[in-house]
């Protein structure tokens, strides 16, 4: 022990509630349950969700971390992306996911590329059938499958915390019954390359599927007027 520290109890924590309800309230910020620039009321959210304030506060501190909510002279609310933000998101994200396609081709062994067609058939079901909420998961089951076979859970961690910041503009874009088609076309040759071992080519793929994705989402959303509360 080191002479002179102090030592004080452990605080406990809820821990499983507390990412129960991050995954909650992030989960409503992805598919528009609460909007973009929308101020919460602890007391409101208290109510509906069931839960202590002391609970709320930590997970509302998580998603400000990530970048989900800021905080203004009013409180808290939902982040308003800016126009510039989301195309620096999807330069990074083109960048990571080429990245990761590589090392997949390098890396990733028969069980890795099975994992992968499987993730490709269930994004191609929920693309078909499914509500957003599981078009938004089968999509990060995909990713998952994709940096797990590359030996990558860091380009994991990021692309799932930029994939919810741009969710709702994914979410517009998935409206457009030709954007969805392309979209599984691109995914499509993506396998075929991964699969192939053909690195170079994965990797131009992957990139260029993240493009497409940023035109498509950015060509529907406006840019928003500047707002100092929730601007980023």
């Amino acid at each position: 022990m080191v002479a002179g520290a102090k030592i004080a109890p452990i605080v406990q924590e809820s821990a499983p509630l507390r990412r129960k309800l991050a995954a909650t309230l992030r989960r409503l910020v992805e598919t528009g349950g609460l909007p973009a620039g929308e101020r919460l009321f602890e007391k409101d959210l208290c109510a509906a969700l069931g839960v202590s304030r002391t609970v709320l506060r930590e997970a509302l501190r998580e998603l400000e971390t990530e970048g989900l909510l800021v905080a203004g002279p009013r409180g808290l609310s939902v982040a308003v992306l800016g126009r510039a933000d989301a195309e620096n998101i999807y330069a990074v994200r083109a960048a990571l996911e080429g990245l990761v396609a590589r090392q997949f081709c390098e890396r990733a062994d028969a069980p890795a590329v099975a994992a992968l067609r499987a993730a490709e058939a269930a994004l191609v079901s929920a693309y078909a059938n499914g509500p957003l909420p599981d078009i938004l998961d089968t999509k990060l089951a995909f990713y998952r499958a994709l940096c797990r076979g590359a030996g990558n859970d860091v380009a994991l961690e990021l692309i799932e915390r930029l994939a919810v910041r741009t969710s709702l503009l994914r979410a517009r874009s998935l409206n457009d019954p030709a954007r969805k088609d392309a979209s599984l076309a691109e995914i499509d040759a993506l396998v075929t390359a991964l699969a192939a071992r053909d690195g170079p080519r994965a990797g131009r793929l992957a990139e260029r599927h993240v493009a497409n994705a940023a035109r498509a989402a950015l060509a529907l959303t406006p840019a928003p007027a500047d707002d100092p509360e929730t601007h980023q």
